[in-house]
């Protein structure tokens, strides 16, 4: 075992110590908290306010994301204008929000070598949903992986809106489907 694994699982459990020490502490008498049974109305997709990018519950997992992915969300809200210079993003053509999405990403992975290198492209794509067909845009990742994927288009998409490059008339939606990333009209 590597000296930095030995460091990390000491660290571990010197935390795991301290908590069961502070809850020793407590007392065992103490009573737990009440409980709040009453957590409020599960948001709704359809309550999403328009123009909105969201990403779907549980399609990214838990944990911190890769640096760049956190850079591009800084530029998306500090310099969107810049980021879609450099993504080479003009306009965002369509007559729908998805034909929107779909040609800013087009752009987006053709143009810029970083984007081409992690995403293989991006289509129209649709799916049967129960008694529903789902509409909106696949994309595939290659070398990237795929929670980093959801999150950088996310800033990417956000940057398009904030750089008034993207006008989105209703809510958006990405998440996963058949492995790929899905982007969706809710």
């Amino acid at each position: 075992m590597t000296d930095l694994k030995k460091q990390i699982r000491e660290a571990i459990w010197l935390l795991l110590e301290e908590e069961s020490d502070d809850k020793k502490d407590d007392g065992p008498n103490k009573p737990d908290p009440p409980k709040d049974d009453k957590k409020g109305p599960k948001p709704d997709k359809k309550s999403a306010k328009p123009g909105s990018i969201q990403i779907a519950k549980g399609s990214t997992g838990r944990g911190r994301f890769t640096g760049f992915v956190g850079a591009a969300g800084a530029r998306s809200k500090k310099d969107p204008k810049g980021l879609m210079e450099d993504l080479g993003v003009k306009s965002a053509k369509g007559s729908t929000d998805i034909e929107k999405v779909k040609s800013v990403l087009r752009v987006a992975i053709s143009y810029n070598a970083t984007m081409r290198e992690a995403f293989a492209g991006a289509t129209s794509f649709s799916f049967t949903e129960g008694a529903n067909t789902v509409k909106g845009v696949k994309v595939s990742v290659k070398a990237i992986k795929r929670r980093d994927g959801i999150k950088f288009l996310s800033h990417t998409l956000t940057g398009a809106k904030n750089a008034d490059v993207l006008d989105l008339e209703s809510a958006i939606e990405i998440g996963v489907q058949d492995n790929d990333i899905f982007i969706q009209q809710i």
